[in-house]
């Protein structure tokens, strides 16, 4: 575990929450579909640049095609319903459900690539989860008195992009044996871009237009940091555990949350965020020290 692949996954995670912010922002005003398409399409610019000035080399047809196919169709899915999941429902309530993809990236490399956390990233994994819990749980009073638990439709979906989100990086580790990491990233995104562009179809792009114009800045730093953060989290899944950097990941991403309403949606710091971030913080650690 080198300080430059240590310094990959940290990047992914700092990307993925900025990018998480912007997108928030954006859903709100665009549909998924378009989202999914600008996004992606802005993004390949930068990462050909990328896979210009490092010169990866080296590609196996026969060994990328399942699992490189199999990742794009799974992103397309998980993309989409991402953006659909923040348009159901607050973004406190569906972002910290991405957690779980800790567990679901653990247990498939367990299963599949016979990578095995110790005991402390276990521990690390599980403080994580139920940090991210305590952030999403929400128990409003009912009129007849007491709490129930309300389940959010978009934490529902939220939870099926966790779980896409963990598959493809279990494929995306096994394409990476027979293809560059930012090669990769150059597909995924060239197939998720044109998938949605035939979605939308040439009048569904067109009137799309007016919106890009209209939130070009917030969509140009969602291109960079969604860009940025893929290409980190390629290189660093090459070394190291998915259930790893996933975890990171998502750690850094729950409690920068909290930073972030704070800070621009003027969300309130309560004593349960406090603990919650305190266990994300802590799992971190143990999975990183």
């Amino acid at each position: 575990m080198t300080p430059t692949v240590l310094a990959f996954a940290a990047a992914s995670a700092l990307g993925w929450s900025l990018c998480d912010l912007s997108r928030r922002f954006l859903a709100a005003r665009m549909t998924a579909w378009a989202l999914v398409f600008w996004v992606t399409v802005g993004a390949l610019p930068l990462l050909a640049l990328w896979a210009l000035v490092r010169g990866e080399g080296g590609f196996e047809p026969a060994g990328y095609l399942l699992p490189g196919l199999a990742s794009l169709a799974l992103n397309v899915a998980a993309n989409v319903a991402f953006f659909r999941a923040l348009q159901l429902s607050p973004l406190s309530v569906t972002l910290p459900v991405l957690s779980l993809t800790p567990v679901f990236s653990a247990l498939l490399g367990s299963l599949f690539l016979d990578e095995q956390l110790p005991a402390r990233g276990l521990a690390g994994v599980a403080m994580v989860v139920v940090g991210a819990f305590l952030l999403a749980a929400r128990l409003p009073h009912r009129p007849s008195g007491g709490r129930r638990m309300r389940i959010e439709p978009g934490s529902l979906v939220m939870a099926a992009v966790a779980l896409g989100w963990s598959a493809t990086m279990l494929l995306d580790k096994l394409a990476l044996e027979h293809i560059g990491a930012i090669p990769h990233a150059l597909v995924l995104h060239t197939g998720v871009a044109t998938v949605a562009a035939i979605a939308l179809g040439r009048s569904g792009l067109r009137a799309t237009l007016p919106q890009v114009r209209r939130y070009g800045p917030a969509l140009v730093a969602t291109i960079v940091f969604g860009a940025v953060a893929l290409g980190s989290q390629l290189l660093a899944i090459r070394e190291l555990p998915i259930g790893f950097v996933e975890t990171l990941k998502r750690g850094v991403g729950g409690a920068l949350a909290v930073v972030w309403g704070r800070a621009f949606f003027d969300e309130p710091v309560t004593a349960t965020k406090l603990v919650a971030i305190g266990l994300l913080g802590g799992g971190v650690a143990l999975l990183t020290l």
